[in-house]
């Protein structure tokens, strides 16, 4: 009998060990349930909520260039003033060349007789930024026919001529691009004909009727 007995438990060793590392079914299915019940939760949960609306968004205003901080600005303020300046006194140069305005002058010396009489009541103009030319305006028409004269002393020419018939900054003007006048040099007029002479310290022009002078220096 202890023989059996023996036996027997050396058959019943295997068997436990066999019953030990079976897997068992129905912990397998509970632990599988166990794992799909949070999944199912969180999907019923987030069914069952509702999605925020987003909020409406407002037209956004155009963006605006930031201005330049005030230190650039004063630092920059010295260069613009003189370039403002710069311009200004550019077109200003640019004006006055084209249009020229008279300025009373007192040198040369103009005088000029008539009828037998010597005058020095005539008036002397001279164009800015032109300083070969001479205007000569005698007080009053001689001979319905003589009261302003133009001389141009780099081309030698003196001549009759009109008005000026211009205006800048309130003064009479007169145009770069206007002629000079009626060339007096051999031109006969009042039945005589006109002389013209450019010399060192004068400028004489004259016929019958009129003498025009002007002189470095002063004759008493």
């Amino acid at each position: 009998m202890a023989k059996v007995k023996k036996k027997q438990d050396k058959g019943a060793a295997p068997g436990r060990v066999a019953v030990q590392t079976m897997p068992v079914e129905g912990a397998a299915s509970d632990q599988a349930s166990a794992a799909t019940e949070p999944a199912s939760g969180a999907t019923a949960l987030t069914e069952a909520t509702p999605e925020p609306s987003p909020a409406p968004v407002a037209p956004s205003a155009p963006a605006r260039q930031p201005l330049p901080p005030k230190g650039h600005l004063r630092r920059w303020m010295p260069d613009l003033i003189k370039a403002a300046l710069a311009l200004a006194v550019i077109s200003i140069a640019a004006a006055i060349w084209y249009k020229p305005p008279l300025t009373l002058a007192d040198f040369p010396y103009v005088s000029y007789q008539y009828q037998g009489e010597t005058f020095t009541d005539a008036q002397l103009f001279r164009p800015l930024a032109m300083p070969t030319r001479y205007y000569i305006r005698l007080p009053k028409r001689l001979a319905d026919r003589y009261e302003w004269f133009a001389v141009d002393r780099r081309r030698e020419v003196a001549a009759l001529t009109i008005a000026p018939r211009h205006r800048f900054l309130g003064r009479d003007a007169i145009k770069r691009t206007d002629p000079l006048g009626l060339d007096l040099e051999f031109r006969k007029l009042d039945h005589s004909e006109w002389q013209v002479y450019f010399l060192a310290d004068a400028i004489v022009f004259s016929n019958t009727v009129l003498t025009v002078r002007m002189d470095t220096k002063k004759h008493n």
